[in-house]
């Protein structure tokens, strides 16, 4: 029954979402350049035990 749960979540996972670090690996991805200071911030509010939630908006690119 456990299984079943777990399998059913990961094809709703797979159908639905992109795993990004796959496709990272394969090389898939634009490089991000000049956002540093942008990936900076986000990475120290991710690491936060609270309020870690960054919001990104503005144009894309």
């Amino acid at each position: 029954m456990e299984t079943n749960k777990k399998n059913q979540r990961l094809d709703q996972l797979n159908r639905y979402a992109r795993n990004l670090n796959n496709e990272a690996k394969k090389g898939k991805l634009d490089p991000v350049i000049g956002r540093d200071d942008e990936i900076r911030r986000v990475l120290q509010i991710l690491s936060r035990r609270t309020k870690n939630n960054p919001m990104l908006i503005g144009e894309p690119g």
